[in-house]
């Protein structure tokens, strides 16, 4: 054993490296102020967010009545079309298949249309929203000297102790926002 170095002092300065390293993370992770906020029930709840919605639901509500006139007119074709079936020759029936076949194309791109423009409604009735509701949880992240502020909904969150949510301090916030402006922009 002359020959070989000993393995002891190597180790040694290893755990005392990583005694020294954790200790030094848990310091500094006690100063970490972490809260969570719920933005879903932030939008549904607030002044605004439920102005947002109500205006997309109205919109939602007319693209549906639309479709729903238009699926009516199509149902009403089909049973024509088994009434009559039967008393129709045969190029005449193939002709009103067709027909009904064209119509239900044309109502399955006039649905995908309206899913496409309820997107795109929600995204441009929603951005404002989402815009100063990003100033609001950034001030009281500030105020309150969180180091982070995570939406409680993401993926790989499994607990969250109810004393580090401010989604109702926000929404409080939020609408006074809102309110102070309304004030501001009647005067």
């Amino acid at each position: 054993m002359k020959g070989r170095p000993s393995s002891i002092p190597v180790l040694l300065v290893f755990l005392l490296t990583a005694v020294l390293c954790c200790s030094v993370t848990a310091e500094e992770t006690a100063q970490v102020k972490i809260a969570v906020i719920n933005m879903q029930k932030v939008v549904r709840k607030s002044v605004a967010g439920q102005k947002a919605m109500e205006k997309l639901n109205k919109k939602f509500e007319s693209l549906q009545e639309k479709l729903r006139a238009e699926q009516d007119e199509i149902k009403a074709f089909k049973e024509d079309l088994e009434k009559k079936g039967p008393l129709m020759n045969e190029a005449a029936k193939a002709e009103k298949e067709r027909e009904y076949k064209k119509a239900l194309r044309n109502f399955k791109d006039q649905s995908d249309d309206a899913q496409f423009e309820m997107r795109q409604a929600e995204s441009k009735s929603m951005e404002p929203v989402l815009k100063e509701l990003e100033k609001v949880v950034s001030h009281i992240g500030e105020e309150h000297g969180y180091t982070l502020i995570l939406e409680r909904n993401m993926p790989g969150i499994y607990f969250i102790d109810s004393g580090v949510d401010i989604t109702d301090e926000v929404i409080k916030a939020y609408d006074n926002e809102v309110k102070s402006k309304d004030k501001k922009g009647k005067k």
